[in-house]
């Protein structure tokens, strides 16, 4: 008799990817499910698989142009080799994936430095789209456990099921959030300069990680009276104040929601949540 397959622990690096990138997170077991209609609505803007060409949210500017056009390629026996030579850290690993998988942004080859100033979003939407171009467009789950009736079940689920999050602007550089007693924040969105700096933080300390964020993406704090603090310290913020920026910059960080992932399972009637991450997608590699 086949051994259901339960799904390890794994690293989110989706609405994560901001706090906790270290942090394992307990992936919930799904059974068979019937994808909601509506799960088309929102959609990635992707091409052909087989042309590996896909149009990023934000992407680069150059000279006041926006480059928002990326080539991604299959991965070989070589990029394998270099993927296992990243070790177990997940960031090293999702680093390796871009620099190896990812051909172009725009007009310039990708390299550290042009992976370091794609938003976060753009940097998770390479890597399906480098998924997609190696293994295909599904997932295939076999012998899930059903965490609410325990039915086992195979499952697949195709990447173009996964929720995506859009900018509604994506030359918008600055956003205006709103704080308490009148002050609003002026900030812009982490990208994967923001992200190693994070992760940086050896001692694990989330607050630390929060503050770092803070003060790398708050530009500029206006308040009721009129005056302005230019880059403050993110430990003077409350931390009222600090959580409505921090959970601005989540919710408007665009591309795929792995974390946000659900199917409703066509037995028992329930929705089922199961987290997607970067052990899944390219499990067995």
């Amino acid at each position: 008799m086949t051994e259901p397959v339960v799904l390890p622990n794994f690293e989110s690096f989706g609405d994560q990817a901001l706090k906790g990138l270290e942090s394992p997170e307990e992936a919930t077991a799904a059974t068979q499910a019937l994808l909601k209609e509506d799960r088309n609505a929102g959609e990635p803007v992707i091409d052909d698989p087989g042309q590996n060409h896909i149009t990023l949210e934000r992407g680069i500017c150059r000279e006041g142009a926006w480059y928002r056009e990326a080539e991604v390629r299959e991965l070989t026996g070589a990029d394998e080799e270099a993927i296992a030579a990243a070790g177990s850290s997940s960031y090293k690993v999702f680093e390796t994936l871009l620099l190896r998988g990812v051909r172009t942004v725009g007009h310039e080859f990708m390299d550290r430095k042009l992976a370091s100033e794609l938003l976060i979003g753009d940097r998770e939407f390479l890597v399906m789209a480098i998924r997609r171009a190696t293994f295909g467009n599904d997932l295939e789950f076999e012998q899930l456990p059903c965490s609410d009736c325990g039915e086992l079940v195979d499952l697949t689920v195709p990447l173009d099921a996964i929720p995506f999050t859009h900018l509604p602007d994506p030359e918008q550089i600055e956003y205006d959030v709103p704080l308490r007693r009148g002050a609003v924040a002026a900030v812009r969105l982490p990208t994967g300069a923001d992200q190693a700096a994070v992760l940086a933080i050896k001692d694990g300390n989330g607050a630390k990680q929060d503050s770092e964020v803070l003060g790398r993406c708050v530009l500029r704090v206006r308040h009721a009276d009129g005056s302005v603090t230019k880059r403050p310290a993110a430990t003077s913020l409350s931390m009222s104040d600090r959580k409505t920026i921090l959970k601005f910059l989540t919710d408007t960080q665009p591309g795929p929601r792995y974390a946000d992932f659900t199917f409703v399972h066509d037995t028992c009637g329930k929705e089922v949540t199961l987290p997607i991450s970067l052990a899944v997608l390219f499990r067995g590699m």
